[in-house]
């Protein structure tokens, strides 16, 4: 069974009368040919959030395949950081 990529975005990203940029997005792949694709369509998202807060983007690896992309405080904005799992 092949499984597809998979970006799920918080329960709470459709708000009142229209959407807002989440500030936090999971990323979920089965191959390693899916996670450059993935993680860039997941940072564009949040770089939205992290944009309007004036702060950076922190990429944490959570499994094999799995991510958390967010927007964070103490990477200084404008930088995208990998933190180390």
């Amino acid at each position: 069974m092949n499984k597809k990529a998979q970006t799920q975005l918080p329960a709470d990203a459709v708000e009142g009368r229209g959407e807002r940029p989440p500030g936090m997005v999971e990323v979920n792949v089965a191959t390693a040919e899916e996670m450059d694709t993935a993680l860039e369509e997941a940072i564009a998202v949040v770089t939205k959030t992290a944009t309007h807060h004036r702060v950076g983007v922190l990429v944490t690896p959570t499994g094999a395949g799995s991510y958390i992309v967010r927007a964070h405080p103490a990477v200084p904005y404008g930088l995208i950081r990998q933190q180390q799992g």
